[in-house]
């Protein structure tokens, strides 16, 4: 007699969907950055910019958040926010320049909204981690979770419209080290994925 195994097929059909976007668009520009402001031996912490993700929902839905960094392998080692956060998984990449990475950014994360009321931020480490408030004001690389609720014992809440607000830091390596002669593009990109709680 053969050997059998069975395959498993699962999944939910849920009544809603959610469209997320940035509010302003989904491009930040950083403008023209003159070479002379940079600091020449240590990092430079530039203007930062604001941020929201928003999610609407065609009905009542939990969602949660991860970011993906498309530009990883071009994160500056030892990049800092300027507090002391220095863990390589809350910072992003900015780029390179035939070869020689050029800095990162952060997204510190302001306080999220469901339906026009602030939330508690949550997160978890994967999809079947308990939610926790997060104990750095960072966002995580992936393949950590966001979402927002009353408390983490409660977990997320359901809404129809969500907003998470962030400040993007960008921060530039030293200037010694980089090819100032001429122009470098910043090119800095992540993925917000959303799921369905």
């Amino acid at each position: 007699m053969a050997e059998s195994v069975d395959l498993n097929v699962i999944g939910t059909i849920i009544p809603t969907a959610c469209i997320p976007a940035f509010a302003g668009g989904g491009t930040v520009d950083l403008r023209k950055i003159s070479a002379a402001t940079l600091n020449q031996t240590t990092q430079t912490i530039l203007a930062g910019r604001d941020v929201s993700l928003t999610i609407n929902c065609d009905a009542v839905a939990q969602v949660e958040v991860s970011v993906r960094d498309n530009r990883e392998a071009t994160k500056l080692p030892g990049i800092s926010d300027g507090t002391g956060q220095t863990d390589p998984a809350l910072f992003f990449g900015l780029g390179d320049i035939n070869g020689t990475r050029i800095g990162g950014f952060a997204l510190r994360h302001g306080t999220p909204e469901t339906d026009g009321t602030g939330r508690a931020l949550l997160t978890r480490a994967s999809f079947l981690s308990p939610w926790q408030v997060p104990t750095s004001t960072l966002v995580r690389n992936a393949p950590d979770l966001y979402s927002w609720g009353i408390s983490a014992a409660t977990g997320p809440i359901g809404a129809r419209h969500h907003a998470f607000p962030m400040h993007l830091l960008p921060i530039i390596g030293p200037s010694n080290a980089l090819p100032i002669a001429n122009e470098i593009p910043l090119d800095g990109s992540v993925t917000f994925d959303i799921f369905y709680i």
